[in-house]
């Protein structure tokens, strides 16, 4: 059973290249990705998406990425080849000026340094290409710190669903102590009614209708039947794996029939109060299957 509701992060790299990503997710009725990324992973976004349409059922899952380059400790380079280039080509313009004027000019340190990225170092260039592989790993690595929340959330929540069905039972079982009496009273109310029906000409067909509509509305047998059974499947609907919030919801939909029935056919104060326990035990079962995946 998994929650809707985690936190995971996680750290690629590749060469002097860091990635770092977090991953957060709350309750929403289907899956909503969305990402605060810098710009040159922007263009990642449809293949994160995809990843998480794959390992994330439902959820709003809020997508954080930086990213960082190591620090040439070297610092700048001499670039030889440069410089050997740079000096031909000054040689190369010394002469022509001599032919000019007469006079070879001195060749200084600074002429040397004018020669373009002569010196190499300082800001590295960096492709998308480049970042695709330490962005993945941290995403997977979110992605595993994620579900192992999810999971940790989701039996917190297992056990409370529990306990709650358990009351449901407890009050249940008060029920089904009282169906003899309910039963007793149903005769009473049955006789009283017949006693009236029968000082009134009224045909045999009407006074069997009358009798079974009566008799039908105050038996609860079935329902208490009925919502031991959808007990049982949500017990056994909890224990299984993928998504199972919605199975669960229509067991509750079922189960708040079954209560909200036996608190119409029975006045019984007893059954009344155990109907008001189980009807709160159930609509709070309701809220929090909206937390499960």
């Amino acid at each position: 059973m998994l929650s809707m509701t985690g936190f995971g992060g996680g750290e690629g790299t590749n060469g002097p290249i860091t990635v770092s990503v977090e991953l957060r997710s709350v309750n929403h009725r289907f899956l909503d990705v969305s990402f605060k990324l810098p710009g040159l992973l922007g263009s990642l976004e449809p293949e994160i998406r995809q990843f998480l349409k794959e390992h994330v059922a439902r959820g709003r899952v809020t997508v954080s990425a930086q990213m960082s380059l190591a620090r040439d400790d070297e610092g700048p380079q001499l670039d030889r080849s440069r410089l050997e280039q740079g000096l031909a080509l000054l040689q190369e313009a010394a002469t022509e000026m001599e032919k000019v004027t007469g006079t070879k000019p001195e060749l200084t340190l600074d002429h040397l340094l004018s020669v373009p990225e002569i010196l190499r170092g300082g800001e590295t260039e960096i492709q998308v290409a480049d970042v695709r592989p330490a962005l993945l790993d941290a995403l997977r690595q979110a992605h595993v710190g994620l579900m192992k929340m999810k999971k940790a959330e989701g039996g917190s929540l297992a056990d409370d669903l529990n306990g709650r069905l358990e009351t449901i039972r407890e009050h249940l079982a008060m029920v089904n102590a009282q169906v003899p009496r309910a039963s007793v009273e149903l005769q009473k109310k049955l006789q009283e009614r017949l006693a009236k029906l029968l000082d009134e000409p009224l045909e045999p067909q009407r006074l069997a209708q009358e009798v079974a509509l009566l008799a039908d509305k105050g038996n609860i047998n079935e329902e208490c039947e009925r919502l031991q059974i959808h007990l049982d499947q949500f017990a056994l609907a909890m224990q299984e794996d993928g998504q199972i919030a919605k199975r669960l919801n229509f067991l509750l939909q079922e189960m708040h029939r079954e209560v909200n029935t036996m608190g119409s056919k029975t006045q019984i104060m007893e059954i009344t109060q155990a109907v008001i326990v189980m009807k709160d035990e159930v609509e709070s079962l309701r809220e929090q299957i909206m937390n499960l995946e």
